[in-house]
């Protein structure tokens, strides 16, 4: 059976950041009860618009603290007091998706299928092959530190970052993003592009009827993004027992039509 291993977060400077990993080995975290597909029955598509930022360059983090620290939501719906983050406008802004043992196909690592799923869930935020240029645009790039790879995404703001982190979060409970403002520290050599959604085309994203991660990720992303009220650790608790899961319907498109099927 395979399974994904959280790795602990360790400092950027001057190593690498070892974060959110997605392997094809991880750990179960503690979770608060396990999550049934057939209970959640909500068939909406969770594809929500997005608040803007802008301004001028800053390398200085800043995390909301306060009053404002309880009532944050980032822009897609998803609660900015489950990461850290960085000050709204940054124009250098960063996050630390997910790790894997170094690749020599970065675009092909199996880890970043959570990753992959998360997105295809949440297309309020838009995959750009180059550097963004507008909010809500994001690049994903692999970095490497001799042993490690790292899934790093790239924001125009960091309004869009910090949005992005607390999806992610929110969406694949057991990692561990890490929203940056300046440069990605403890990285060797140029960082590699990575299609993270097959070209920009969403439906060919959609994992085959084989891929039990991919399924089980997708269940997981579409349940939350949908209801985040989801009980548990879906995700992990489909990879864990996949036959109690309908992961057939995994294989449909969009998120609304795995619901349906779901509820059926």
């Amino acid at each position: 059976m395979t399974h994904v291993r959280s790795l602990s977060l360790f400092v950027l400077i001057p190593s690498f950041a070892l974060l959110a990993c997605e392997q094809t080995s991880i750990r179960s975290e503690p979770s608060a009860g396990s999550a049934s597909p057939a209970a959640t029955t909500k068939a909406a598509d969770p594809v929500k618009s997005a608040t803007t930022a802008g301004g001028a360059a800053t390398t200085a983090a800043a995390a909301p603290t306060g009053a404002a620290a309880t009532t944050a939501v980032a822009g897609g719906g998803y609660p900015l007091t489950a990461v850290k983050t960085v000050a709204d406008n940054c124009t250098k802004a960063s996050v630390i998706m997910a790790t894997s043992p170094k690749s020599t196909t970065p675009s092909d690592t199996p880890g970043w299928q959570w990753t992959r799923q998360a997105m295809l869930a949440n297309q309020q935020f838009k995959i750009v092959a180059g550097d963004p240029t507008a909010p809500m645009q994001v690049k994903f790039s692999v970095y490497d530190n001799g042993t490690y790879s790292a899934l790093v995404a790239t924001c125009h703001d960091g309004v869009t970052c910090n949005q992005l982190a607390a999806m992610y979060k929110a969406v694949v409970r057991s990692s561990t993003p890490q929203i940056l403002c300046g440069p990605v520290a403890g990285m060797t050599g140029e960082p590699q592009k990575v299609d993270i959604l097959a070209g920009g085309d969403a439906r060919a994203s959609v994992p085959e009827k084989t891929d039990i991660i991919g399924l089980c990720a997708r269940l997981s992303a579409c349940m939350i993004a949908t209801d985040q009220s989801t009980p548990g650790n879906p995700g992990l608790e489909c990879q864990k027992a996949p036959h109690t899961f309908k992961t057939s319907c995994a294989t449909r498109y969009p998120c609304s039509e795995v619901m349906s099927c779901i509820a059926k």
